[in-house]
Parts: C-alpha cells; structure tokens; sequence
C-alpha cells in the first residue's frame, strides 16, 4: 500500500490562488496528499522528497497552467508520473488551470488526449469531488449520498405523527452479559443521559435489549462515541447545543441518513461523516 494517496504536481506561481486551497479541500475530504509546503521539513532534499512523494502516492495530481508548463522541476515530475503510466497504471490526474487545449498541445499531445478537470478559483471544491471520484470512490458516494439527503430535507414537505403511534419493539433479550452491560453503561453516562435524557442505565439497557443483535448495535455507539469524543476535543467544543448536534448527526449518518437541523459546516459534517465512516467499515 502506497503511504500517500496523491501527489501534487504544480508551480509555485499557482500556490496561492488555487493549489493550496484544493490540498486543503482534499484533506478534510479525508485523502492523505504530498504537497510540499506541508511536507518537506528543514533540511529535506528537495529532488529526493519529491522522489518519494512520487514513489509512495497512488496518484499524481498534475496542475497544468502556464506556469508549470515553464518550468524544469514540474517537468521532472510530470515524467516520472507517465512513466509510470506507461507501464498500465492509471496515474495522472489532470487539471487544467487558465489554461487552453491549444497550449498544452504544444507541451504534450498525451495530455491532451486525456479527459482533464477544468478548473478555475472559482470551483475548487467541485475540482475536489471530481478527484475524490476517483481516488477514494467509496468516499465519494457516500459524501454525494448525503449531499442528495440533504437536497431531498430542504425540498420536502414536513408531516406530523402523533406519538403514540410509535411503539417500541419487543424485548428479545432477558438479560446481557456483563461485558455488553459495562459498555452499556459507559455509553449511559457520555450519550444516552446527557443527549437523549435516560433517566437511569436501565433505560438504556432495555433499548439493547430490544436490538436483535445487541452487540453490533452497542459497537456502532462506541464508533459513535469514540468520533463524538475525538472531534470535540481535537475542536475544543464545549458549547452543549454544538456537541449534542455532533452527536445527532453522527446518529444519523450510522443509519444513512441526514440530521437536518445543523449548527455546522458542511466541511465539519463531511468530516464527521469520514472519521465515523473509517471506525464502521469493518463492523
């Protein structure tokens, strides 16, 4: 496995205006890029970073304007990546940035005859999604399955239900064993009584107790509480309101769904939706 996902081809006339701000877009979405002005350190050979920037991503991400046309180091790299792709690997990702057909022709033909994201400063975020598409396609459709809740929430009509039509389902389980009631409890006292308002831990132990499978349900509020737990604190979020709106979006996505009152940005809430979906995969 390759340590980095992508590598950032680009001038460093076009730092400012466009690559760092789309290394940033990729990196909430979750991808682990070299760029260097975040990863070479003091000291670091340049030739020999870029080298194993080169060696270790999966993809190049080669930001053609005029600028990189002109110069020796995008050159360098640009050749390494096609020799890579030379040899049947799907490597070169390329953007056109302020830039024409007409020009890159005269730089590379093979380029030109690759399907290009053409950006500008003003769609950086869509030249994001386009190459999370395919670095991370999983990713990919998960953020565009939310970005489809949320357009079908501000579309459709609210209804109303009275409550006693909703019934809880039947106990399945008499009794768990200790193991699921110590996590149980911990789960009581950082989400079910501070956000859902149990009154005790038998509240919470009789909602288990309904699941038909107690022990997947309980490991999916750990991932649950885990993120909850993470991001809060990485934030340094103690406001009630913000981290109970955490919690319930995180709820939410667990089950492929939308929470649809929100005190965040999209950008927290697709990063919420990453760092939840990496500790679910695997249950």
């Amino acid at each position: 496995m390759k340590d980095w996902k992508a590598f950032i081809s680009h001038a460093s006339e076009d730092k400012e205006q466009f690559v760092r701000k789309l290394y940033h877009y990729l990196t909430k979405l979750g991808l682990k890029i070299w760029y260097d002005e975040f990863t070479l350190k003091v000291g670091d050979s340049l030739s020999k970073s870029i080298d194993i920037g080169l060696k270790d991503s999966e993809y190049g991400i080669v930001i053609i304007s005029k600028a990189f046309l002109e110069k020796n180091w995008t050159d360098y790299e640009y050749r390494s990546l096609l020799t890579r792709e030379i040899n049947g690997e799907k490597v070169i990702l390329p953007i056109w940035y302020n830039i024409t057909k007409e020009e890159i022709s005269k730089y590379s033909l093979y380029l030109v005859d690759k399907f290009a994201i053409i950006a500008t400063e003003n769609n950086i975020n869509q030249v994001a999604l386009k190459l999370l598409e395919v670095i991370e396609p999983n990713i990919y459709k998960n953020i565009s399955r939310y970005l489809y809740y949320k357009k079908l929430i501000s579309e459709a009509e609210p209804s109303t239900a009275k409550s006693g039509e909703f019934k809880p389902s039947e106990i399945r389980h008499e009794k768990l064993n200790k193991s699921l009631v110590n996590r149980s409890e911990i789960l009581y006292e950082l989400i079910f009584k501070p956000f859902f308002g149990h009154k005790d831990l038998e509240e919470t132990l009789d909602g288990f107790k309904r699941d038909l499978y107690p022990s997947r349900e309980i490991q999916v509020w750990e991932a649950i509480l885990a993120v909850y737990l993470i991001y809060s604190q990485k934030k340094e979020i103690t406001d009630y309101v913000l981290l109970k709106d955490i919690v319930m979006h995180l709820v939410y996505f667990s089950t492929g769904n939308v929470y649809d009152k929100t005190y965040l940005e999209t950008e927290q809430l697709l990063e919420l939706m990453e760092m939840l979906n990496q500790r679910m995969k695997d249950l």
